[in-house]
């Protein structure tokens, strides 16, 4: 069985770690960062209190170590036509914000009820949009995108037609991606 070591007592089993971080993450989507305590998180996971005080000493030690599961470094975009790379990027959108950071942690952003929580995603957000904001300068560089297209400005375009349709639907509907698309593409790529 998998473990970790801390110099003491018994070892740490991962399985546990696991259970924890999936119980905050579950509550942080569902209802946001003010639903992630210690006794939220120990009736959600079936971990005693006593275990995950072992492991982390506070709700912001929690916080912090769920934040990390969060959003992860921005894979690079494959080699593709200009549509279907927006397309890809559209992809990573609905999965930061639909399975990441999930309605109740999107909500709580718009909402800064929560403002370390805020400050703390958006620091994580940066670097992964930094990555795209990247891939979509060099687009431009490259002829690929029209040149006076603000990479930040697309990324932004993207981001709140996304959060639009979820305000809207609950969820994208079947086709949104094509319909978003086949309006924007005519706009930003170069002919």
């Amino acid at each position: 069985m998998p473990h970790n070591t801390t110099g003491r007592g018994r070892p740490r089993l991962e399985s546990t770690d696991e259970r924890i971080i999936q119980a905050a993450l579950e509550l942080l989507r569902s209802k946001g960062p003010s639903a992630v305590s210690i006794d939220s998180v120990a009736a959600r996971s079936g971990v005693a209190r006593t275990t995950i005080y072992r492991r982390y000493r506070s709700r912001d030690e929690l916080m912090h170590a769920t934040m990390e599961h969060l959003v992860d470094p921005a894979a690079l975009a494959p080699d593709l036509p200009v549509r279907e790379k927006l397309r890809w990027v559209l992809d990573r959108i609905s999965d930061i914000l639909e399975n990441r950071v999930g309605p109740g942690g999107v909500a709580a952003v718009i909402a800064d009820s929560d403002p370390e929580f805020t400050s703390a995603l958006r620091a994580r957000l940066a670097t992964r949009l930094a990555t795209l904001t990247d891939m979509v300068n060099l687009d431009i560089t490259a002829g690929r995108l029209r040149p006076h297209i603000d990479a930040d400005t697309l990324l932004g375009l993207l981001i709140g037609a996304y959060l639009a349709e979820s305000l809207r639907f609950g969820l994208p509907r079947p086709g949104w991606t094509d319909r978003t698309l086949d309006l924007l593409a005519p706009g930003v790529v170069a002919h």
